[in-house]
C-alpha cells in the first residue's frame, strides 16, 4: 500500500506470507500488491502494472518503532492543490474529521486563469447556456472514446455547484474577483470553443503567485475555509511514503514529518490521493512519456513544483493501475534561441512567449508549412513527431496588431482584453510589443526586412521557405486555405516588413494520464475492482483523457479537479 506526494522511496513487502512476517517483526511497511494466479492470453502470469519498472520502484518498509507519532482522523487528502484543497475543504464541512498534508511549506492552491464549469450562476447571468451531452460528446472524441463519458458527465452535472461554492467564497475578498470567458468568436471556428473558464483577477491589475495576485488571494481563503473548521487539520512539510493495507483495504498512510522522521496516520473513512501528477519527476516522464521529452523545452515551474509522482507510485504500489496512454497538457510557448533544440525540459533554458500561441504561419526547419494553425495547443507538437527537429519557426509581419485582434483567440491565449474575456492583465497591443522588443534585443527573435534574412537566421532553405510564403499569402487573398483549411479570419499575411520571427518547442502543464478511477473516484486493480479506502482525484487520477488536452474548453482540467474534489470530499466524507 503506497502513497506518496512527491519522492520515489525503496523498499517493499510482497503477500501475505511477508506481510505476516513484517507484523511478527513489528513492521507495518506498506504491502505490495501480491502477483494473480491469473494468466493472459499467452499463459503468462499475470502482474500488476509497471510492477518491474525502473521508475516506480519499491514501496518503502517502515519499523513501526520508528514512527514518532501516530494521527487518528476520518479522511486524510494528501496534496493541497487545486483538487486536494477543496476536497478537505467539503469533506471537514460534511463533519468528518480531516487531515490534509502538503509535502511542501505551501500548496499549489487553485488555478488563477481558468476553472471551466458548466450551468454556474455566472453563466446563467450572462446567458452562456451549454448542453451537457453537446460538450461531454466533444470531449470523449478528442479521447477517441477512451475516456469516460461518465466521469466527463460528473464534471459538467456537477461543476457549476462546485464554481459557484468558490465564487461565494472568493468573489470580492482583497480586490479580487471572478470573472466568466463568455465572448467567444463571431466566427465559427473549425474546433468547437466553449465559454466555461472562470478566470480570478485583482481590480489593481497585480498577477503573479504571491499573496498580492489573485491566485495568492484565492489560495488564501480556500485554505482560511478549511482551517477555519474545528474537525479540519492542515500539516505542511508532510510528505506520504506510502499506504497502510490491510486486509484488502487502505486504511491510512505513512508520512514524514519536517524532520524526516515517521509518523502514521490512521484513516477509517479512506485516503484520497492529490499530488499532482509526474511533471516535474524527470525519471518518470522519460519512462512513461519519451516522445514527449523530445519535443519539449521545459516545463512550467510553478504548476509542478510538487508534481513528482509519488502519489501514483503509492497507488500502483497499492495494487492500482494507470492509464496506458500517455497524455499532457502542453503550451505551445517555449522560446528558444536559433541554435537551441528541445529534448532536454528540465534544463530550463528557455523563455515563455504568450504571443506564439496566436495562429500565425509555422513553419518545420525545412521551411514548410505544418499544419492548421489554429487548433488546440499540442495538435502543432504532435505534427512535428515525425519530423528529425521537434521545433518550428514562428513568422509574422508587422500586420501583427490587426492580426491578433481578429484571430480573437480565446482561453488562455487571449492578448487583449476585452468585454467577456477573463484573463488576469493580458499584455494587450503594447505589451505584447515591449515583449517583443526584449526578445529581439535578446536574440530570441528575429527581425528582418526580407524573408531571406528570416530564413538565413535560421538554417532554413530561402527557397523553399519564400515558396512556402508565396503560398500561405494567396491563401490569405483568396480567404481560403486550400492547404490545411484554417478559418479565412485567421488567416494573415507576411507582406509587410519588418519582419520577424522565432524558434519555439513545447512546454509541459502537467501531466494527465493517472490512476484509473470509478466515479466514485475508487482506484481500480487490474480486473477493474476498486480498491476499498482509495480515492484518486486531480492529475494523480485517470480516465478523463487520452493524447491530448482538449484546452478550446477554458479552464477544462481545473474544472474537473475542483469539481471531483468537491464530488470526493462528500462522498468520503459520507461513508
Amino acid at each position: 500500500m503506497s502513497i506518496d506526494t512527491s519522492m520515489d522511496r525503496r523498499g517493499f513487502i510482497a503477500g501475505s506470507l511477508a506481510a505476516g512476517a513484517a507484523a511478527a517483526f513489528g513492521l507495518a511497511g506498506c504491502a505490495a500488491p501480491t502477483s494473480s494466479d491469473k494468466k493472459d492470453a499467452s499463459g503468462e502470469e499475470k502482474t500488476p502494472q509497471s510492477n518491474n519498472a525502473d521508475w516506480l520502484g519499491e514501496a518503502p518498509t517502515i519499523n513501526e518503532s520508528d514512527v514518532v507519532e501516530t494521527i487518528d482522523t476520518e479522511v486524510l487528502v494528501v496534496g493541497a492543490g487545486c483538487s486536494g484543497l477543496v476536497a478537505a475543504n467539503f469533506s471537514a464541512a460534511e463533519g468528518a474529521k480531516t487531515l490534509l498534508i502538503e509535502k511542501y511549506d505551501t500548496g499549489t492552491g487553485l488555478r488563477g486563469s481558468g476553472i471551466g464549469a458548466v450551468g454556474s450562476r455566472k453563466q446563467k447571468e450572462a446567458g452562456v447556456d451549454i448542453d451537457p451531452l453537446e460538450i461531454c460528446n466533444d470531449l470523449v472524441h478528442y479521447s477517441l472514446n477512451n475516456s469516460n463519458m461518465d466521469l466527463h458527465r460528473l464534471w459538467a452535472d456537477h461543476s457549476g455547484e462546485a464554481v459557484d461554492w468558490y465564487c461565494d467564497l472568493v468573489d470580492g475578498v482583497d480586490l479580487c474577483r471572478i470573472d466568466l470567458e463568455w465572448n467567444m468568436p463571431a466566427e465559427k471556428t473549425r474546433y468547437k470553443c466553449w465559454p466555461t473558464g472562470h478566470g480570478a483577477m485583482l481590480d489593481n491589475g497585480k498577477t503573479g503567485k504571491d499573496d498580492a495576485s489573485a491566485e495568492g488571494v484565492t489560495y488564501k481563503v480556500i485554505e482560511g475555509n478549511f482551517k477555519s473548521m474545528p474537525n479540519a487539520e492542515l500539516r505542511y512539510n508532510t510528505a506520504l511514503e506510502c499506504l497502510i493495507k490491510e486486509d484488502g483495504k487502505v486504511v491510512g498512510a505513512y508520512a514524514t514529518n519536517a524532520d524526516g522522521k515517521y509518523i502514521r496516520i490512521n484513516a477509517s473513512k479512506g485516503v484520497i490521493v492529490a499530488t499532482g501528477g509526474y511533471a516535474n519527476n524527470p525519471e518518470m516522464l522519460a519512462a512513461l512519456q519519451p516522445e514527449l521529452m523530445k519535443s519539449l523545452i521545459g516545463v512550467v515551474p510553478f504548476p509542478n513544483f510538487n508534481a513528482q509522482g509519488q502519489g501514483i507510485k503509492a497507488c500502483l504500489w497499492a495494487g492500482a493501475v494507470k492509464d496506458a496512454q500517455p497524455t499532457a497538457m502542453i503550451f505551445d510557448r517555449g522560446i528558444m534561441r536559433p541554435d537551441q533544440r528541445p529534448g532536454d525540459p528540465f534544463a530550463m533554458d528557455f523563455g515563455y512567449f504568450h504571443m506564439a500561441t496566436q495562429p500565425f504561419l509555422k513553419v518545420d526547419m525545412d521551411g514548410k508549412r505544418i499544419t492548421n494553425e489554429s487548433s488546440p495547443y499540442d495538435f502543432l507538437i504532435h505534427a512535428l513527431s515525425n519530423r528529425t527537429e521537434r521545433s518550428w519557426i514562428d513568422v509574422w509581419d508587422s500586420n501583427w496588431p490587426e492580426d491578433i485582434d481578429r484571430f480573437h483567440t480565446v482561453g488562455c491565449s487571449t492578448l487583449i482584453k476585452r468585454e467577456g474575456t477573463n484573463q488576469m492583465d493580458p499584455e494587450g497591443i503594447e505589451g505584447t510589443a515591449a515583449i517583443i522588443d526584449s526578445l529581439v534585443e535578446s536574440g530570441q527573435i528575429v527581425k528582418a526586412d526580407t524573408l531571406g534574412e528570416i530564413a538565413e537566421a535560421f538554417g532554413l532553405d530561402k527557397e523553399t521557405f519564400e515558396a512556402t510564403v508565396e503560398q500561405y499569402n494567396g491563401f490569405y487573398d483568396a480567404q481560403k486555405d486550400a492547404q490545411y483549411g484554417k478559418e479565412a479570419f485567421r488567416l494573415s499575411s507576411l507582406r509587410k516588413p519588418p519582419f520577424y520571427a522565432c524558434k519555439l518547442a513545447g512546454m509541459l502543464l502537467c501531466t494527465l494520464d493517472g490512476i484509473r478511477i470509478n466515479t466514485n473516484f475508487q482506484a481500480l486493480d487490474a480486473d477493474a475492482n476498486p480498491i476499498e479506502g482509495l480515492y484518486v482525484i486531480g492529475n494523480d487520477s485517470g480516465d478523463y483523457y487520452n493524447g491530448t488536452y482538449p484546452n478550446l474548453a477554458a479552464g477544462l482540467n481545473a474544472g474537473r479537479c475542483v469539481t471531483f474534489g468537491m464530488l470526493c470530499g462528500k462522498h468520503v466524507a459520507n461513508l
